[in-house]
C-alpha cells in the first residue's frame, strides 16, 4: 500500500511540476514599415504587454540592473539605418528598493521607431529583438524574437 501511495505521489508531483512549467510570454510583438516618401521609411516595433507587466527601455541608468531592449537589424546591401530607434510611449522610472538602483520602463505598450533609407532592389528587412519582461516581483529570462519584414 506504501508503494502505490509513494507513486501516487511522485506522479502528482512531476504532474504539477509540468503544470507549472508553462512558457510565459506575456509581451506580444508586432511589426511593419510605414513609407514616408521615395526610399525612405519608418520600420515599427510594437510591444503589447500584459497587465502587470513591463519591458526595459534602451536606455538604462549605469546603476540599472535592467536588461535594456536591443534592436538589431542585419547588415544588409541596400538597407540605410538613420539614427537609433525612437521609443513612443510612457517611459516610468522605477527604484528598486531592496538594492536602491533606477529602471526605466514600459508597461501596457510601446513603439519603437527606427528610420531607414531603402533602395529598391532590397526585399526584406531583417534582425532580432532581445528584450527582458519582468513584474516588480519576478523576471524571466532575456528573449530574443526574430522578425523579417517585407518591403514593397
Amino acid at each position: 500500500m506504501k508503494k502505490i501511495l509513494y507513486i501516487f505521489y511522485i506522479i502528482s508531483v512531476l504532474y504539477n511540476t509540468k503544470a507549472n512549467a508553462q512558457i510565459q510570454n506575456p509581451v506580444h510583438w508586432s511589426y511593419g514599415l510605414k513609407k514616408l516618401a521615395v526610399g525612405e521609411y519608418e520600420v515599427h516595433f510594437r510591444a503589447l504587454i500584459d497587465t502587470g507587466w513591463h519591458i526595459y527601455a534602451q536606455k538604462q541608468s549605469t546603476d540599472a540592473i535592467a536588461i535594456p531592449t536591443k534592436i538589431c537589424f542585419a547588415k544588409t546591401p541596400g538597407l540605410t539605418l538613420t539614427g537609433k530607434p525612437a521609443e513612443l510611449g510612457k517611459k516610468e522610472k522605477y527604484t528598486v528598493k531592496e538594492v536602491g538602483v533606477n529602471n526605466m520602463e514600459y508597461s501596457n505598450k510601446v513603439d519603437f521607431v527606427q528610420r531607414v533609407h531603402i533602395e529598391s532592389r532590397l526585399k526584406e528587412i531583417k534582425g532580432s529583438i532581445t528584450f527582458q519582461s519582468c513584474t516588480h516581483k519576478m523576471c524571466l529570462p532575456a528573449n530574443t524574437i526574430d522578425f523579417c519584414i517585407p518591403v514593397p
